[in-house]
């Protein structure tokens, strides 16, 4: 940019001064014209262009139309006031006179090269910029464009075994504590896969919202997670006020309420309680997930992306990320309250359906 800008002043440099040169020729060749008419007694030619002024040599006036006079007589040319001026002398009878010329500055030239010089140089910039960025990001598009792929081509192939073995169990028809373990671990690789096929493609998919049933959605939740708390003696208890709905996605929601009872699960000792409330407060329907675990040691991080609590195995800390992603989405509250050796309370607030439709 600084190799551009003092590229253009050399421009406007040499453009005013290719102006200044030309303003004089036609000044002397102008000057010659009236040398001639007062050498020759004749009537000095008039102009448009060019103003003159005759003035004795204690600078008194003889004749003049110039329109601005010069702040000095000391000069033999002078940029003043929008004009050029040019002094000479000459002599008539005995006498010496001053001539002084002016021809007014045309500024819109040198204005235009300006304007042109620099659109040049910031298109020059812009473009030089522009493909430096491209050139730049390319690698980083690539590497994600191929990451994408893959996992979209993983997600694909862990789907149809997912499916295969749940299937099979249920042919089985055995019920002990070995299949309850493999009935749980299969859940919990359903949801560990759910979030990541939604994290792989909710910036470029949309879930369009709808009305979702919100109380009969939590009690089918909290149904399927029972199988996946059987493992660890963990009991699941709901208190569900009837026909509360919302207006979201319901993939969404199950990715909400899944991944607070799937942590509340993973963190809570064995024979331990969870609680899943649902009521409407205060125009505000409140979700509230309660687990009597070790509680978290820094609840403002559990939100971030890959951040999972101290001393905690397995996973990719993405859960509670999405969900936070989910809730800004909604327009959904969310807060959490913990305290260790105690247990932790994650609080969600939805707007019901029905004040949805005011808005």
């Amino acid at each position: 940019m600084v190799l551009f800008i003092f590229q253009s002043y050399e421009i406007i440099n040499l453009s005013a001064k290719d102006e200044y040169s030309k303003n004089m020729f036609e000044l002397l060749e102008y000057e010659g014209k009236i040398r001639h008419s007062l050498e020759n007694n004749q009537t000095i030619p008039s102009s448009l262009i060019y103003k003159y002024g005759i003035y004795t040599y204690k600078e008194k006036k003889v004749v003049s139309n110039l329109e601005v006079m010069p702040s000095t007589f000391q000069f033999v040319t002078l940029q003043e006031k929008g004009y050029l001026f040019y002094k000479s002398y000459f002599q008539l009878e005995q006498d010496f006179y001053y001539l002084i010329l002016a021809k007014k500055q045309n500024s819109a030239r040198i204005l235009f090269v300006t304007v042109l010089t620099l659109v040049f140089a910031l298109i020059v910039v812009f473009v030089t910029l522009y493909l430096s960025f491209v050139s730049g990001i390319k690698p980083y598009k690539d590497a994600k464009k191929y990451m994408n792929n893959f996992f979209n081509d993983a997600m694909h192939e862990l789907k149809t075994p997912l499916g295969v073995i749940g299937i099979n169990l249920e042919m089985l028809g055995i019920d002990n504590k070995y299949t309850n373990r493999i009935k749980a671990a299969l859940k919990q690789m359903q949801i560990t896969y759910e979030d990541t096929e939604y994290y792989i493609k909710h910036s470029y998919i949309l879930f369009p919202p709808e009305i979702l049933n919100l109380s009969e959605f939590c009690l089918e939740r909290a149904r399927y997670m029972r199988g996946f708390a059987m493992s660890k003696n963990i009991k699941i208890y709901d208190f569900v006020e009837p026909d509360l709905k919302v207006f979201m996605n319901k993939i969404e929601a199950g990715r909400l309420i899944d991944n607070n009872l799937s942590n509340a699960i993973k963190y809570s000792p064995t024979g331990s309680i969870i609680n899943l409330k649902l009521s409407l407060q205060s125009d505000w329907i409140v979700l509230e997930v309660e687990d009597f675990g070790e509680g978290i040691k820094d609840a403002n991080k559990i939100w971030k992306r890959y951040v999972r609590d101290e001393g905690v195995q397995g996973g990719f800390g993405l859960g509670l990320n999405i969900v936070a992603g989910i809730c800004i989405k909604n327009g959904i509250e969310y807060s959490v309250t913990s305290e260790l050796k105690k247990g932790s309370v994650f609080k969600y607030k939805f707007i019901p359906y029905s004040k949805h439709i005011l808005d």
